[in-house]
């Protein structure tokens, strides 16, 4: 087929088929070409001097404003309410007065959406709140404002009647928990004064234990040297008794007079005879009157050492009394004293470590309980926390590319085909129909 006849073919109308379409876009490959590449460097500059936006997410819902007699937590806010409160940017009047939102241009976009989970609008449900920025600390930042305004504003508006009234209750409740506690801590203070008291009069116990000990001490030693006393007294009374009997011995033997009687016998008037009868007489009573002496005081000596053994024996018992007295007093009267102050100072520790203690933990139990209840009560209450996304959500630069990219592909398409139309039609298309 020569070029005439094609370039005929295509400018016929009649005949449109598949090689004349192809022709036009062989043709218009310039212009396909030119716009596609546009659009690529549309969908490049648009990944590049557009500025990333990161994703900030809460999730919130209607908080606890009361409490029920059972303790079951009410709310009063509407889902739908709360939505239309984020929507219509009334967080705006708080956050323009905080920086960096002080210099903006206006009130940062917050996306609020709920999936209602039943035919109730109130409670359970959960709202999500989601705002795009720049900067992801900003959008962070931007969804606490937000939150925290609502419950400002909430705090002043006449539901949160019944929020004062909760938290006046349960801070009254508070107050009536530490003055308890307080009055424990104070009964456990007394009770460890009176266990130093105990243990003060336990040791005085120790202290009369020592003396006593010590004073059976002295006592035992002062026995035992009577009890020696006693048997030395007794041995040299012993020998004196011996000492006196041979006494008595020689004095009946020298009464008997057998010196002189021998002497008188064998004399015949010699005088000499009778000087040495005389002497002998003499010398004879003399030593029987030292040995009657000696008698007497070995006697008199026998009956002292006898009383003065009889009187150490006595004190000797006397001494043993009072030692057993003591040890009576230290077994039976010091035991008990000892036992009776430590049963109480057990029972003591007892109350103090094991039922104050109990009650005090009992009371900073429900102390806590009532803490929790009162952290709870919000006109919002935030789900979890905010999260953000690591990487920017915007702009998908792939995805602009692309679309950007297809976009002008077929808008080429178009163009080339619009424009052969035109061309083959523009005769008719431009006719002066006043002139037929």
């Amino acid at each position: 087929m020569s070029q005439d006849t094609v370039h005929n073919a295509a400018e016929n109308p009649a005949g449109f088929g598949l090689p004349q379409i192809l022709n036009i876009l062989f043709r218009g490959r310039r212009i396909i070409f030119i716009l596609t590449l546009a659009g690529v460097l549309a969908g490049v500059a648009y990944g590049i001097f557009t500025k990333p936006l990161y994703r900030a997410t809460a999730q919130v819902r209607p908080g606890i404003v009361s409490y029920s007699a059972e303790g079951t937590p009410l709310r009063e806010w509407a889902l739908k309410d709360i939505v239309r409160w984020f929507r219509t940017g009334l967080y705006w009047d708080e956050m323009r007065e905080i920086s960096p939102f002080d210099e903006a241009p206006g009130p940062p976009l917050l996306l609020a959406e709920f999936i209602s989970s039943g035919p109730q609008s109130r409670g359970g449900n959960v709202i999500t709140l989601t705002n795009l920025s720049p900067d992801p600390l900003l959008a962070v930042q931007a969804l606490k404002i937000a939150v925290a305004s609502f419950n400002h504003q909430a705090s002043l508006d006449s539901i949160s009647s019944t929020l004062q009234l909760t938290i006046g209750g349960a801070k009254v409740r508070q107050q009536k928990i530490n003055f308890e506690i307080n009055k424990i801590e104070g009964e456990m203070e007394r009770t460890s004064l009176k266990i130093k008291n105990i243990q003060t009069e336990i040791l005085k116990v120790d202290a009369q234990e020592k003396r006593i000990n010590s004073e059976l001490e002295q006592l035992s030693f002062s026995r035992q040297w009577r009890l020696s006393a006693v048997e030395k007294t007794l041995t040299e009374a012993e020998a004196a008794r011996v000492r006196r009997t041979d006494a008595e011995a020689l004095l009946v033997t020298l009464l008997a007079g057998d010196s002189a009687g021998n002497i008188s016998s064998s004399g015949d008037g010699n005088p000499v005879d009778e000087i040495l009868l005389q002497s002998v007489q003499r010398n004879e009573a003399a030593l029987a009157g030292e040995l009657l002496s000696t008698v007497n005081e070995l006697g008199s000596y026998i009956y002292n050492s006898t009383v003065r053994a009889d009187s150490l024996r006595e004190a000797s018992a006397k001494l043993l009394t009072q030692i057993n007295d003591l040890e009576l007093k230290k077994t039976v009267d010091l035991v008990q004293k000892r036992a009776v102050f430590e049963l109480q100072m057990d029972d003591l520790m007892i109350q103090r470590d094991v039922d104050l203690n109990s009650q005090k933990n009992h009371l900073e139990s429900d102390l806590l309980a009532e803490q929790n209840q009162l952290d709870m009560l919000s006109p919002l209450e935030q789900v979890g926390r905010v999260t953000v996304s690591q990487k920017p959500v915007r702009p998908r630069k792939m995805r602009a590319l692309v679309i950007l990219t297809v976009l002008a592909f077929m808008g080429s398409i178009f163009v080339v085909f619009g424009w052969e139309f035109l061309r083959r039609n523009r005769v008719a298309i431009m006719a002066d129909e006043s002139g037929i």
